[in-house]
């Protein structure tokens, strides 16, 4: 989409310039030699001359924006004001026999600057200015009392001719800037189809992901209560169930949308103790960043098993520092099948002492 809006932003810059090369030209190649060779005709010619000058500064400013890559914005519509200006104003300076003639050299030269100042609009914003423009010619004939066929004639010609050029440079820009708005449509409409097709292609994977965990964890387990090879009332047993509970809890937490997955982790592994009657106290201390998958099921590995087999109360502390986290918990359970490192680099602490159990997984990033 970016490179879309790249071509497109290029494209419409180059349009600019080529407008703006064609009002220069006619300004200098056309208008001046008519404006020069008719001071005479003017009532009052320094406020032609005057008017000419304008109309090359707003040029002249619309050179120093292409330069730029910038739009008028806002003042657009004072330039657009002293342009429509400077064609009633010369208009009213021409005599009537001389409206279609050379002398009224803004009948062309209004029409360009126009349409660099309107480009970032709607054509029709262009047909009504132009109109207007126009129409201060046949105006003047009426108010002059000289609105007469073969004036009008002449008049209208000269407003065909050149306006049809003029449309077609201003409808040029007008289609130029709908298709730029059509691709960029069309381009996020089909990100989104992208976006959609991977997040639910993200989505299959990891319930396919956790369904294969969960076969692992809970099908040996069924299997053996099922067939009668693993006592429900042996406390091995009731150990392992008690862990494989709190491990599905994870597991279900980590496919959640909240903004701390390892805290929301491990109360999910706490309400599975509480759930056994075990009281716990969980408190937290300092800030860590997002963590990655790995890393989170390697801090709360060990508190899971801490938990699953805390028989009366369990305390779980989580503090975080700019450089890492520590999940440690304190427990009346039993150190059985406690790794020294988990998953994601997680160094893992055990301490024992009579009926209490210390164990602390710390991450250093």
């Amino acid at each position: 989409m970016a490179d879309s809006r790249a071509t497109m932003a290029r494209l419409r810059g180059q349009l600019r310039l080529a407008v703006l090369i064609i009002a220069v030209a006619d300004l200098a190649a056309l208008d001046l030699p008519a404006m020069v060779t008719h001071l005479d005709v003017y009532r009052v010619a320094w406020l032609v001359v005057a008017c000419y000058l304008v109309l090359v500064a707003i040029l002249a400013t619309e050179a120093v924006l292409i330069s730029r890559r910038r739009s008028w914005g806002v003042w657009r519509w004072p330039a657009l004001g002293l342009t429509l200006a400077v064609s009633v104003l010369v208009n009213a300076l021409i005599p009537a026999a001389e409206v279609p003639g050379y002398a009224n050299w803004t009948i062309d030269g209004i029409g360009w600057v126009a349409i660099l100042l309107l480009m970032d609009l709607h054509l029709g914003v262009l047909l009504g200015v132009l109109a207007a423009h126009f129409a201060t010619s046949f105006v003047h004939l009426a108010v002059a009392g000289a609105f007469a066929p073969i004036a009008v004639i002449n008049v209208g010609t000269d407003i065909v001719t050149i306006g049809a050029f003029q449309v077609t440079a201003g409808a040029a820009t007008w289609m130029l800037r709908y298709a730029a708005t059509s691709a960029a449509r069309a381009t996020e409409a089909e990100e989104a189809v992208r976006a959609a097709e991977s997040i639910a292609e993200r989505v299959h994977d990891d319930r396919r992901r956790r369904s294969q965990q969960l076969d692992a964890e809970v099908r040996p387990l069924l299997t053996g209560l099922a067939d009668g090879s693993l006592d429900p009332a042996a406390e091995q047993t009731r150990r392992d169930c008690a862990i494989a509970a709190a491990r599905m809890r994870r597991l279900f937490a980590e496919g959640d949308d909240v903004d701390d997955r390892l805290l929301h982790e491990l109360k999910a592994c706490v309400d599975v103790a509480e759930r056994r009657g075990v009281l716990v106290d969980l408190a937290t201390q300092g800030s860590w960043p997002g963590l990655p998958l790995d890393v989170r099921r390697g801090l709360t590995e060990a508190p899971v098993r801490v938990l699953s087999t805390a028989r009366n109360w369990a305390r779980v502390t989580v503090l975080g520092t700019d450089s890492g986290v520590s999940v440690s918990v304190v427990a009346d359970a039993v150190a059985a099948g406690i790794p020294a490192e988990a998953d994601g680099a997680v160094m893992i602490t055990t301490v024992e002492d009579e009926d209490r159990l210390w164990v602390r997984a710390t991450w250093q990033s």
